[in-house]
């Protein structure tokens, strides 16, 4: 492991840029290769068996390109579901993105927290088993609501160019679930794509606090890196790739204009993973 070695960072899309922002911060002179797996989008819909493949074969082709030195996996869908499955698998050292519950339990003060994130995570064994490792207080309560209409606003942009219709499928979701759970004062964006709506979200229902994990996981990513003495000591760089569905209409250029509405002027190469 090389301290120049990149840092790959990969979802289904838009997501991992909410995370790379973040990361870019904290490590500024880490080498950093941003994966936008647009023809895998969304990843809340697979079956537990596709997305393991899915993730496995995307992880063995940036370790065959890029001989990473850590791949972060920002994605709360497949962090849960399959990545402890898949780490004995690979050669190279892997993180998720996983709820913050711990940081909502110190959060709240009604003791009931949602958990927004995709039909995949909430429906799976394995979000209720990472719920009940946490050592948190007996008397606090988590309602784990379907967001994946929220993430879909993300990936083709519609967030920046409709807000309202924007607005009215985030309240279409949510305005009966928070009406019926009124003590709901905080809420974990457990969807990397999420804390794009973040701005929405606050305004929208600026009682309840929405929690995004990307700080938390850069801090993760600097210990572990540090704790290995693999800090990159010189500039580092960022290099974005894409796979692409033309016919859902998720092309490289679509997601130039995006990064480009969240002040990021860059290059976006596509690649064809087998």
């Amino acid at each position: 492991m090389k301290k120049n070695s990149p840092i790959v960072v990969f979802d289904s899309g838009v997501g991992s840029y909410s995370v790379v922002k973040v990361l870019r911060k904290t490590l500024p002179n880490e080498n950093i290769v941003y994966l936008a797996d647009r023809i895998s989008f969304p990843y809340g819909t697979k079956t537990h068996d596709e997305l393991k493949d899915n993730i496995l074969s995307r992880i063995k082709w940036l370790e065959k390109k890029y001989g990473p030195k850590l791949i972060l996996i920002a994605s709360n869908t497949p962090s849960i579901q399959v990545l402890n499955e898949i780490k004995p698998l690979v050669n190279t050292p892997l993180l998720g993105v996983y709820p913050p519950i711990e940081k909502a339990a110190k959060t709240t003060k009604n003791k009931l927290i949602g958990i927004l994130a995709t039909k995949g995570a909430v429906m799976s064994p394995e979000i209720n088993e990472f719920i009940s490792k946490k050592n948190l207080p007996k008397d606090i309560r988590f309602i784990k609501i379907n967001a994946s209409s929220l993430v879909a606003l993300v990936e083709p942009g519609t967030f920046q160019t409709d807000k309202l219709q924007t607005e009215n499928i985030i309240k279409k979701t949510l305005d009966s679930i928070i009406a019926q759970n009124p003590d709901i004062d905080v809420m974990t964006l457990s969807s990397t794509h999420l804390p794009f709506l973040k701005e929405y979200l606050e305004k929208l229902y600026s009682q309840i606090t929405f929690l995004d994990p990307a700080e938390t996981v850069a801090q993760e990513i600097y210990q572990y890196l540090k704790s290995k003495d693999t800090l990159n000591d010189s500039n580092g760089s960022l290099s974005i790739i894409t796979t692409i569905d033309q016919k859902k209409g998720l092309t490289a250029e679509g997601l130039r204009l995006i990064l480009s509405k969240l002040g990021l002027q860059t290059e976006v190469k596509t690649v064809y993973i087998k």
